[in-house]
Parts: structure tokens; C-alpha cells; sequence
């Protein structure tokens, strides 16, 4: 059974000295989306923008966000007259700089899916909004050539020239440094499993699932010019389609699709102990 690794992570510390805190999460107890919390498409175009690159979903809200028993639902629905996959995505509201993110997740089986765990720059100080940085956390792609259900991605945008770094740290033997997967034992979409990622404030970025670590890495999250980026929001989505996760088709008979989400949660370190509280594991929903 998985638990919320902060605590796991990062154990209750004495009185004195640093620990962590839950600064955000959303575990979808509610009857409907949070819109104070979760906006339902790109930053881009004022907040309108419904996909990306050449992917075949577009995001709507019409069925989409289905919550029920704790847990959110994404609904990639089949194709309409239009040729496009209506679809769900979460993008958070509040933004972060540094902490532990994670998520509780089960993946959609099917080739042509594209669900991923990512954070993105929002507007700086100046409401200048750049590209890179850019953390995947998890990106899934089974496209049933190049890619299969026990594979997952994860990775860092860097730009060109290169001012975030990117320099490898660590990283486990089964996770393929050049093409940025790590091979799991099973088929990810049989079953629930925790996506997580720290962000130091020392510049490193480090990846787990299920509480492994998969990889460490060396991040600043920098524009391209070596300007201090905005705060990080927290996007969650399903897309479908693309160069990439389409290379061997789409599998019209695999809709609608569901990404379902359990929790999203952050934890940050605090130095006041009078403020201190532990990250404390829970539970997971069956």
C-alpha cells in the first residue's frame, strides 16, 4: 500500500530543528471541481489555450472532471465530428517555488494516451511568462512501438543555451538516461501508484514512484535569458494523440478513457518550530 511520502521522506524532526509542512492539497472529497483551486486549461492564450503541439484532445468541461468517492476522474472521451478527443486537465491556482510534490494516480491503458505530472512557470513578478523551466514528473506515452504500458517518463526542459543545468546526480540502472524512461517490472495502468518529486532550494531536482528514487538531477529554474523564473503551477492532464504517443495509432476502442487522481499534495520545510507539523502519511482510497 502507498503512503504519502513526506513523512517517509522526511521523518518528524526534533523541536529545534527543521521540518515540513503541508502547504496544499486537494484530496476531491468535494461533489465538483475546485475552481478556487484548479483552472481547466494552458496558462497560455489568457488561459484559454486547449492543447499543445499536435496533440488530438482538446480540453473542455462538459464531463470531463468527474469526482466521486474521493478521487478525480479526467475523461477523454471518443472522437467527435471534429476529429478531436474532448478531454480533461487540472492546472492549479496557487504557485510554488521548491517542496515535495506528489500526486496518487492510476494511468488509462490504451495506445495514444498521453497522461502527465508536470510543473510549469507561471508569470513573474513583471507578468513575463517564458518557457523553460519545465519538471515532467511522469509522462506516459504507450504508443506500442517505441513505447510500452511498464515504461514511464520523466524529464527537465532545458533551454538553448542551456542557463537551468541538468547534470545528472543520480539515477537508478533500470531508468535509461538517453531516452528518460524508467522500465518498470509491471504494467503501470493495473494499478494505483504515487508519483513524486522534490525541488530543493539548493538547485536539485529529484524524482521517485512509489517511493523509489528514480533520479537526481542538478535544476535551476531559470528563463532562457538566466532571468529567475515565476512560481511553478501544477498541471495534470490527459491528452491524447501526437507524434509521440500516436506513433502507432490511436485505440478508438479504449473510450472514453479515465486518468483517475486520488490526492495532490505539497509539502515545504519550515525553520519556526512553534509552526512545525509533520507531512503525515495517510492512508490511500482502495
Amino acid at each position: 500500500m502507498a503512503f504519502v511520502l513526506c513523512a517517509m521522506l522526511f521523518p518528524m524532526k526534533s523541536a529545534d530543528a527543521a521540518g515540513w509542512i503541508v502547504v496544499f492539497q486537494d484530496d476531491f472529497n468535494q461533489a465538483s471541481l475546485d475552481t478556487s483551486t484548479w483552472f481547466t486549461r494552458f496558462i497560455y492564450d489568457n488561459g484559454t489555450r486547449d492543447h499543445l503541439n499536435d496533440e488530438q484532445q482538446r480540453y473542455r468541461e462538459d464531463g470531463n472532471h468527474v469526482l466521486r468517492n474521493g478521487i478525480l476522474t479526467l475523461v477523454a472521451k471518443p472522437r467527435n465530428a471534429n476529429g478531436v478527443y474532448p478531454s480533461g486537465m487540472i492546472r492549479s491556482r496557487p504557485t510554488f517555488r521548491y517542496g515535495y510534490f506528489e500526486a496518487r494516480i492510476k494511468l488509462p491503458p490504451g495506445r495514444g494516451m498521453f497522461p502527465s505530472f508536470w510543473l510549469n512557470s507561471d508569470f513573474d513578478e513583471n507578468g513575463y511568462l517564458g518557457w523553460p523551466p519545465e519538471i515532467d514528473i511522469m509522462e506516459f506515452a504507450p504508443n506500442g512501438i517505441t513505447e510500452f504500458p511498464n515504461m514511464v517518463h520523466s524529464n527537465l526542459a532545458l533551454s538553448v543555451p542551456n542557463t537551468q543545468g541538468g547534470g545528472w546526480i543520480y539515477r537508478d540502472s533500470n531508468f535509461n538516461a538517453q531516452w528518460t524512461f524508467y522500465r518498470a517490472p509491471t504494467d503501470l495502468t493495473r494499478d494505483w501508484h504515487v508519483y513524486g518529486m522534490l525541488w530543493e532550494t539548493d538547485d536539485t531536482v529529484t524524482v521517485y514512484l512509489d517511493g523509489k528514487k528514480l533520479w537526481q538531477k542538478t535544476y535551476r529554474w531559470l528563463y532562457k535569458d538566466g532571468r529567475r523564473a515565476g512560481p511553478a503551477h501544477i498541471l495534470i492532464n490527459l491528452a491524447v494523440g501526437g507524434a509521440w504517443a500516436g506513433a502507432g495509432g490511436i485505440d478508438n476502442s479504449k473510450f472514453p478513457a479515465y486518468l483517475q487522481i486520488d490526492y495532490v499534495r505539497v509539502c515545504q520545510r519550515v525553520t519556526n518550530a512553534v509552526n512545525q507539523a509533520a507531512c503525515n502519511p495517510s492512508a490511500p482510497k482502495k
